[in-house]
């Protein structure tokens, strides 16, 4: 009887040691992965259990919780940062093709007044300055509206090879009889390359990417569109031998309004960052000066946005 005590004893101690050493080994690892920026992880516990193991998973659940909430109020604050930059911008912008269409109204309001006898010529130029300056809102406005209304996402398979290679079909023509020709290439994945996307705003998104790169190529070059699969993951990078920008340049070059272009509205790469962000996937820029740029797409097959099986079964 002593001896069956004594195992039962030993039972009982090696059973109340593993039921506390789960949940701390448990705790361990999701500590390592709120600190990599896992921090939806969840640590389970027994829930009938009162006793101080099970209290610390509880307060690490809690704290979780917390930091998800801090960071969609601080998302929710950097929204309106940005919304509040987006609208001073938008003003300043507007004000630069407002101010000459009020001296061009004034002028030819003055010279109908006073019968000048020149005045068919200046209607004539006041007109081509009206209608440039007009030209000019016109492309501002739309842009912006663009921006800001961008659609929710249609979801279908998508094929990024086939949509890669139409848009090298669609632009390898007019580069190659450039009078500085730009070298398309592609370099496609043998793996399993759909996603589930909206083909329209991914086209889009992709098109303006490769006419940046257009742009950074005054002189000729070289334009590589490439696409990979690991496991659920597919990433697109679209290379260019241009210029490239420096770390303070390529860290605004998402910004709204930013534009290290002449006549550029600065909204392009915003448009882009948003549709790439509402496919549940992420985008990322790499620049030297002198060394060109790449951007790089990667996706979920399945994101956390859109999980349905049937949308994922559309051809």
């Amino acid at each position: 009887m002593a001896g069956g005590g004594i195992l039962l004893s030993i039972i009982a101690s090696g059973w109340s040691a593993a039921r506390i050493s789960r949940p701390i080994e448990e705790l361990s690892f999701a500590a390592q992965d709120v600190a990599a920026g896992n921090w939806e992880r969840k640590v389970h516990a027994d829930s009938g259990n009162k006793d101080e193991v099970s209290q610390l998973v509880a307060s690490f659940n809690q704290m979780t919780d917390e930091l998800l909430r801090q960071r969609d109020r601080a998302l929710q604050a950097e929204r309106v940062a940005a919304w509040r930059e987006l609208a001073r911008r938008l003003a300043h912008e507007l004000k630069n093709p407002m101010f000459p269409l009020q001296i061009t109204i004034e002028n030819l309001m003055k010279a109908r007044q006073q019968n000048s006898p020149e005045f068919d010529e200046i209607f004539a130029e006041s007109t081509s300055t009206l209608l440039a300056e007009l030209s000019n809102l016109k492309k501002i406005v739309g842009r912006f509206s663009d921006f800001s209304k961008m659609p929710v996402p249609q979801w279908q398979r998508v094929n990024m090879n086939h949509m890669l290679e139409e848009i090298a079909r669609l632009f390898t023509p007019q580069l190659a009889s450039a009078a500085k020709p730009i070298k398309m290439e592609t370099r496609l994945t043998s793996g399993d390359p759909n996603v589930s996307g909206d083909p329209e705003l991914l086209r889009r998104a992709l098109e303006n990417l490769v006419l940046n790169a257009i742009d950074a190529m005054p002189d000729g070059g070289t334009l590589r569109m490439t696409t990979s699969a690991s496991g659920q993951n597919v990433a697109i990078e679209i290379s260019d031998t241009g210029a490239g920008f420096n770390e303070e340049e390529a860290s605004r070059l998402f910004t709204p309004y930013y534009t290290t272009k002449q006549h550029g509205t600065g909204l392009g790469l915003a448009i882009v960052q948003s549709v790439i962000s509402d496919h549940g996937a992420r985008i990322s820029v790499s620049s030297r000066p002198g060394e060109g740029t790449t951007f790089r797409m990667e996706f979920q097959r399945k994101p956390a946005k859109q999980t349905s099986d049937a949308a994922m079964g559309k051809a």
